[in-house]
């Protein structure tokens, strides 16, 4: 826009001739508004008459053309209090995100308030283009006349002038509709059109008296119309005050045309709605653009996927977008998919090489040096792939590339294989001096042939290991060579590769002096220009090294590192062919479970070191006792399994186990000590027992163990009776997997309290299964057994914690809740870690939980239980020894166990009022606990008599029936409560006498 307009009556807008008006009349010129157009960047490109004047009071100057907008002195404050300049408010209003503002018109005289309401138009393509600014004065300060040539809006709303729709002049329609290159309209409440400008009648092929004779509805696409009429209804419920939407219109041809629709609701001064202001921007360009980009994508992507070059594009930030399938195939890929899950990875999946064989870091890979932002040229590697070991060469180019009308970059890296032409170069310039000096110094053995097999090279490798010159060798076939055992090994390749033309691997072995060595042999073709196969190279890489290593870590995998008898993996990969043979040859197989009876003492008394050298003795009497062809395997701690193949009567078995059992009871030598042992053991039969390995040796384990119940020492058959429990026992470990799934566990409380006061001290949980027979003496082992110990046992101290802080909340005293830690529990690593994150996670401080452990859990490793003892004893968690009296700990362990208490095993105390050697065990432990400085607790008690004897032999604490049955949590509040109650009752009637 180039053009002043000076008539009050319009300003036209640029892009399109005026069209006649009628003359307006010398008032409605007078009170015509001042309306301005802006260009993109926000400079004067257009203006009426009445904003020449106002512009002319407001600067002393005429406005001029291309000049920026911030030379009008008007400003506005946001609702958070900042001022906002007029170059802001018409860049917010281009962004579609203002319609209107209010602000000041700053006067030499004093500051206007004025309102400024803005109409934008946009490009084909969706840009914006124009901004059409209409200013209504608002009221003046200090009662200023209102500025001339702004009209007054009547008020100080945000919303727009509440003048009557039907009273604007004709000079006004003008002025706002035509100056626009968009389609403007007022529709009513009803959605009928009000008015139309031209290039609204224009978009939709219709005249304006057409238009105004109907609604918005009746042109809108019936599809689009849902959404346009809740967005309306929202205006008129005062959702919002405006709305924008992408929709279809049909012409009056039947056609369809897009549309950019952005309508405001115009309200009176009372805030009722009075009709919309539609702006309509044509889109048809934009989708047409938007078509036909996608169809150049489509092409692109076609041309794309036929290139015969490997193509990899990145974002800048190192995201895949895209790849051919060349570049899938010549990476080992399936899809792009694959690829993208790789890249994290690549480093471990591939490896890179100069060209002279030095291994690249991955930070110089060409792929990371493109996503750093370098440009490569024809960068050649060579490259493996680490999975099936395959390897190529390959020419890497890559830079960034801008995309067009994106800020992004694209990194796009072209990968050519070059193999063929590497090989090619490489056999051309193998006579060169450089590169047969490389050759000889490599230790791998290399011989290039010609075509007709001649033999044009060989490296120095090949003649220190043959001992034969190189001239023996050179112009010669090696069908003519009386050629040593390693050359007549790569004949078969040779020929092959020269035959397909393609590179022929294979592991081989050969004799030598050394013994058999292992070799990886590989022919090359070498091809010409037009392709064929010009020369073959034979390269000959010897692992007998790595391969004997690897041998050797499959020996120590597969055999126990202490007894180096075979392990449990090498007894489950052995036996499937012992089975085998059984099963064609219809013998049977005997599975012989051995279990050393009581060789726990031997480390706990001795130490390990002595019971390790007993298992290396047994060891070695099995070795020297059993057949030759039966194997032992070592399982684990002290337990052995010997299968025994053809057995073809069970007599073999039963006489095989009885010399076992003698053998293992001869006396073992450990330096100036001698030890006994004994065995049980436990025997299954293939296949009249199971078929299956795991059966097998599982039946085996029951025997073993049915052998260890009748008094060790022996051995036993497996028979199906010995299955009845340990089905039972699979039962309740199933059930236990439901019930902690389901949490069926509840806890129950029992108080012990003081033997002298009545004081409740603390309160041991106890687990129960509601509605199951199984109780805790039947169900715990078999969790410990099945590894199902570890969430009960979590369950329980969680539990624990819960039912402390409700009983805290509820008003209740504190009371420290003893909970029971199993053996399998105790030996775990982490429990004390795991203690103080179950306290820290509920809140509580290290008293409100106490840990009770049995004799067997402390004596399995003393060691270890003085340090975790300790730990938790630094935590301030008490400690007490439950079952005490039932183990076997000795004197001179419990004194260094860090213990607070010993409670005496309900067996001992059960029997006081009837048994003489009970009551004597029971002042045994009272004596000993005091002398130790611990408090003495005594379970089970159910009388007052045991309770009087217990009091008048210094026991600290009692628990039992007596005392108080195990209760609920709300059960033992409720009695917690009345036991206070009771004891507080005399001293209450005291007071008050």
């Amino acid at each position: 826009m180039d053009k002043i307009f000076q008539d009050d009556s319009e300003a036209v807008h640029p892009s399109r001739p005026a069209r006649a008006n009628p003359e307006p009349s010398a008032d409605e010129a007078r009170h015509a508004p001042a309306v301005f157009i802006l260009n993109a960047r926000l400079e004067f490109c257009g203006f009426n008459a009445a904003f020449h004047r106002t512009f002319g009071n407001l600067c002393g100057r005429a406005p001029l053309l291309h000049e920026p907008v911030s030379v009008l002195p008007f400003h506005a404050t946001n609702l958070a209090g900042d001022e906002q300049t007029i170059e802001s408010l018409c860049r917010n209003a281009l962004d579609g995100s203002l319609l209107r503002a209010q602000g000041m018109l700053r006067l030499a005289e004093g500051d206007v308030r004025c309102c400024l309401e803005f109409i934008a138009a946009y490009d084909p393509c969706g840009n914006p283009a124009t901004l059409v600014v209409t200013m209504l004065d608002i009221a003046a300060r200090d009662n200023a006349a209102p500025l001339a040539g702004v009209r007054d809006a009547g008020g100080a709303s945000w919303e727009k002038p509440g003048h009557d729709p039907g009273g604007i002049s004709a000079q006004e329609f003008q002025t706002t509709f035509n100056l626009a290159a968009v389609g403007i309209a007022h529709v009513g409440l009803d959605g009928q059109w009000l008015r139309v400008n031209r290039q609204m009648c224009d978009m939709l092929g219709y005249t304006r008296e057409e238009l105004l004779a109907s609604t918005f509805r009746a042109v809108s696409y019936g599809e689009d119309l849902d959404k346009d009429d809740a967005l309306l209804q929202e205006a008129l419920d005062g959702k919002r005050s405006a709305y924008t939407v992408e929709k279809r219109y049909v012409r009056k041809d039947g056609s369809l045309t897009w549309a950019h629709l952005a309508v405001s609701l115009l309200r009176d001064q009372a805030g009722h709605p009075k009709y919309f202001i539609s702006v309509v921007s044509d889109l048809n360009a934009q989708k047409k653009a938007a078509a036909e980009l996608e169809q150049s994508r489509a092409r692109m992507k076609a041309i794309f996927d036929s290139l015969n070059e490997a193509v990899f594009v990145f974002e800048a930030n190192g995201r895949l977008v895209d790849a051919t399938p060349t570049g899938l195939k010549m990476f080992g890929y399936r899809d792009l998919k694959e690829v993208i899950a790789s890249l994290g990875r690549i480093t471990s999946v591939f490896d890179a090489y100069t060209l002279d064989g030095r291994a690249l870091p991955p930070d110089e890979w060409p792929v990371f040096r493109v996503l750093r932002g370098e440009t490569i040229t024809n960068v050649e590697l060579e490259l493996r792939r680490r999975d099936n070991g395959r390897r190529w060469f390959a020419s890497f180019s890559g830079s960034h590339t801008a995309v067009l009308h994106e800020a992004a970059q694209l990194c796009v890296l072209t990968v050519r294989n070059v193999t063929k032409r590497h090989f090619a170069e490489t056999a051309l310039r193998v006579s060169e001096q450089r590169f047969r000096t490389a050759f000889d110094n490599i230790p791998d053995v290399v011989a290039i042939y010609d075509s007709e097999f001649r033999i044009r090279y060989v490296n120095h490798a090949l003649t220190r290991l043959t001992q034969r010159p190189a001239s023996s060798y050179i112009g010669r076939r090696d069908s003519d060579i009386a050629a040593p055992g390693l050359v007549a090994l790569w004949r078969p390749l040779l020929h092959m590769a020269r035959t397909t033309s393609s590179v022929q691997t294979s592991d081989l072995e050969y004799p030598s002096a050394k013994g058999t060595r292992y070799v990886i042999a590989t022919s090359v073709p070498l091809l010409n220009a037009s392709g064929a196969v010009e020369e073959v190279m034979c390269i000959f890489h010897d692992f007998t090294e790595r391969k004997l290593a690897e041998d050797k870590a499959r020996q120590a995998a597969l055999h126990d590192p202490l007894t180096n008898l075979p392990n449990r993996a090498l007894l489950f990969e052995y036996a499937p062919h012992v089975l085998g043979g059984a099963r064609r040859m219809h013998e049977s197989v005997a599975f012989m479970f051995v279990d050393l009876d009581r060789f726990k003492p031997i480390n706990d008394i001795h130490g390990h070191e002595t019971g390790d050298e007993v298992l290396r003795q047994v060891a070695q009497r099995f070795a020297d006792n059993v057949r030759e062809e039966d194997m032992v395997f070592r399982l684990g701690g002290d337990e052995f399994l010997i299968l025994l193949p053809r057995i073809k009567d069970v007599s073999v078995a039963s006489e095989l186990a009885l010399h076992i059992l003698e053998m293992l009871h001869r006396p073992y030598q450990v330096g100036h000590l001698e030890l006994t042992l004994s065995g049980s053991l436990g025997i299954s039969l293939y296949p009249s027992d199971g078929r299956e390995i795991d059966a097998l040796i599982n039946h085996a384990d029951a025997a073993m163990y049915h052998a260890k119940q009748l008094g060790r020492n022996g051995y036993q058959f497996y028979s199906p009776e010995m299955s009845e429990q340990t089905e039972g026992q699979s039962v309740i470990e199933q059930q236990l997997r439901q019930a902690i799934a389901h949490n069926e566990f509840r806890l129950f409380y029992q108080p012990v309290v003081d033997v002298l006061s009545g004081d409740v001290m603390s309160v041991e949980a106890l687990i129960r299964w509601p509605g199951k027979s199984a109780g805790p003496s039947r169900f715990v082992p078999i969790a410990e057994a099945s590894g199902l110990i570890g969430p009960v046992g979590e369950w329980v101290f969680s539990e624990a914690c819960r039912q402390y802080l409700r009983w805290k909340r509820n008003g209740l005293p504190v009371v420290p809740i003893a909970v029971n830690v199993s053996s399998v529990q105790f030996k775990r690593k982490g429990l004390v870690d795991y203690l103080v994150r179950m306290l820290a996670a509920h809140g509580l401080t290290s008293a409100a939980i106490q840990v009770e452990l049995t004799e067997t859990a402390l004596m399995d490793d003393i060691e270890h239980a003085v340090r975790v003892l300790g730990a938790l004893k630094e935590l301030g968690i008490r400690i007490s020894l439950d079952d005490f009296g039932t183990g076997y700990s000795s004197l001179s362990y419990l004194s260094r166990l860090p213990l607070d208490k010993i409670k005496i095993d309900q067996a001992f105390v059960q029997r006081i009022e009837t048994d003489t050697a009970g009551r004597a065990i029971t002042d045994a432990i009272i004596a000993l606990g005091r002398t130790l400085g611990l408090e003495i607790v005594a379970e089970g008690i159910e009388s007052e008599a045991v309770l009087t004897y217990l009091r008048k032999q210094g026991c600290h604490q009692a628990q039992g029936f007596h005392v108080c049955n195990p209760l609920s949590g709300d059960e033992f509040a409720a009695w917690y409560q009345d036991h206070l109650q009771r004891r507080a009752g005399p001293a209450s009637s005291e007071d008050a006498s």
